[in-house]
């Protein structure tokens, strides 16, 4: 074993960025296939972490959001690609449109009417996302994102009053996104082929007719996101989502990985759905009114997520959602340099014989030789900190002046 000193000419340190194209498709999202409504691909999980009911009231169970995975999610293998859930600001029509007339009570706590469910913790999930991507609870999301520092007027257009919240797990996202790269594709209205479908039990928006420009799909993207890019100091960049009118319907947070969508721009608020909701009352589960705010207010954060997911996405093989993601590797490179008369021998113990004649040479005189194949780097006080392997041995002779580099990525 042969020591040297690496000084600073001997160390290159560079950053490069490695981009992934990542599809998502809308069968992973609806959990549903075209083909086969009726047989569900489990590729979407719940979780029922709330309840709801009481002495003869119907109980009810909800998540508070959902993951979707990239298979079944009972495989080892599946991979959870997003979270999705919805929320409210409390200042929302929606909100101030369902509370009670004690609302609130003598502790401050806000009261509902009886055919709201779980209107609490939307306006919670809501908040939530303030926190974590503005750093204020009670602030609101504005479309385009420094809308709140113009005109009243500007403030009211742009406000996201009811949101949906996507977020994208770090193994797909890496360490951000690609600006002017993302796209989402939705169902302002649905179509009738989805209409029309009684294999299932879900929300459906009535009278939707085939050829209704309102019923195909609509492309949301990033678009000019580099020329009207905003940073925040809580959340990094952020930028505009924009429909192909250039109308602002939501908020890409590019280091964060999250989506807020205004669900009052992506979805016809007027849209007349049916079918059964989870309620407390038994004599409320069959619903019909407009999407927002009725159904927004009336339904559990399952029966929402349901009807966007199986729904608002589409249910074939193609992409609902495409990104290119970023990872960063910083890496450092190590010139190890070995001289002509160095680490030309071997410490191993059957390099030499009993009488301490190198074995691997036949007369006495000739050049002695051995096989690198291992460089360890140690730091000041003599601890081995890595390791690194070639990739085949390499000889070293008293002809030779080596120079191997090392390159270690973080």
């Amino acid at each position: 074993m042969t020591f040297y000193d690496i000084n600073d000419s001997d160390r290159v340190s560079k950053k490069s960025n490695i981009r992934q194209l990542v599809d998502i498709l809308q069968t992973d999202i609806a959990a549903l296939d075209a083909e086969t409504p009726s047989n569900p691909l489990n590729t979407r999980k719940k979780y029922g972490v709330f309840k709801a009911g009481g002495l003869g009231e119907t109980e009810v169970t909800s998540s508070l959001y959902q993951t979707v995975f990239d298979q079944d999610h009972t495989f080892q293998t599946s991979n959870e690609m997003l979270d999705i859930t919805i929320g409210c600001h409390v200042t929302s029509a929606t909100v101030t449109g369902a509370l009670s007339p004690e609302s609130p009570d003598s502790s401050g706590k806000l009261l509902f009417n009886a055919g709201s469910l779980m209107m609490r913790e939307k306006i919670a999930i809501y908040s939530q996302y303030a926190q974590v991507l503005l750093g204020d609870s009670s602030a609101q999301f504005f479309a385009p994102f420094d809308a709140d520092v113009g005109t009243p007027a500007v403030q009211d257009g742009a406000k996201i009053q009811d949101a949906v919240f996507i977020n994208f797990k770090r193994l797909f996202i890496r360490d951000g996104m690609e600006k002017e790269q993302f796209s989402l594709k939705l169902h302002k209205l649905l179509p009738a082929a989805v209409g029309n479908d009684t294999n299932i039990d879900k929300l459906i928006p009535e009278n939707t007719e085939d050829g209704n420009n309102d019923a195909t799909f609509k492309l949301y993207s990033d678009a000019n996101a580099k020329s009207n890019l905003n940073v925040s100091t809580v959340s990094g960049h952020v930028g505009n989502l924009v429909d192909d009118d250039g109308v602002k319907v939501g908020l890409i947070f590019y280091n964060k990985g999250i989506l807020v969508l205004d669900a009052r721009k992506v979805f016809n608020v007027s849209d007349v759905v049916t079918g059964a909701i989870d309620a407390t009352d038994a004599s409320n589960t069959n619903f019909s009114g407009f999407f927002i705010p009725n159904f927004w207010r009336s339904g559990s954060i399952d029966n929402i997520i349901d009807h966007i997911c199986d729904t608002r996405f589409g249910r074939d093989n193609k992409s609902a959602i495409g990104f290119i993601n970023e990872t960063s590797i910083n890496s450092t490179l190590y010139f190890c340099r070995v001289g002509p008369n160095d680490a030309n021998f071997s410490t191993n113990p059957t390099y030499t014989d009993d009488d301490g004649n190198i074995r691997c040479i036949q007369n006495k005189g000739d050049d002695p030789f051995s096989y690198i194949t291992t460089i360890g780097l140690y730091d000041a006080s003599g601890e081995l900190l890595a390791v690194a392997k070639t990739s085949r041995p390499i000889e070293k002779n008293p002809e030779v002046d080596l120079s191997i580099s090392v390159r270690l990525d973080y």
